[in-house]
């Protein structure tokens, strides 16, 4: 009987913690980003949980189908106490249209990007350029560009729309 009521207190204070633990990180991150669809004119750098994303730059070029594409440059910089990368900690979503568009892996001939960069672990207070290219639907539509966290409880989202035209 003592056993049993020890393991039922231990749940009990499980559960606790457990629900301050996702109530308290819920109003800090909500707090201090950028409501999804905003575009900010000064630089558009935010606050993600411990991370800074920042959507840079957007820039046409072309697949290795010949298709049109675009190559997205955000800025990840690292508040964490661990080494994080940026594919691990974001989910970056790009629309055209109102619908997300393929990543494009291999560009035409003389295109570099620094696609690399999306998988480097970065320590604490490191600041990192990443390079990530998607498949276009046409070439007249703007696209939105969203990056929240991977893993989070908060729906904060960072946004910045660009004219394709």
């Amino acid at each position: 009987m003592k056993k049993f009521l020890s393991v039922l207190l231990s749940i009990a204070l499980l559960a606790t913690f457990a629900f301050f633990a996702v109530a308290s990180g819920e109003s800090s991150d909500a707090d201090t980003t950028q409501p999804a669809g905003a575009a900010s004119d000064s630089g558009n750098d935010d606050t993600l949980g411990q991370y800074k994303v920042e959507i840079k730059d957007a820039r046409l070029t072309k697949d290795y189908e010949n298709k049109p594409a675009v190559v997205i440059t955000y800025g990840f910089t690292n508040n964490a106490d661990e080494a994080a990368a940026f594919e691990w900690t974001f989910e970056d979503v790009v629309y055209q249209g109102g619908v997300g568009l393929e990543r494009a892996y291999f560009l035409v001939d003389g295109d570099p990007y620094n696609e690399a960069n999306m998988s480097k672990e970065i320590k604490k207070g490191v600041t990192l350029d990443v390079e990530i290219a998607y498949v276009l639907n046409d070439t007249t539509t703007d696209i939105e560009v969203e990056v929240s966290e991977l893993i989070s409880f908060s729906d904060a989202t960072v946004s910045r729309v660009f004219s394709i035209k």
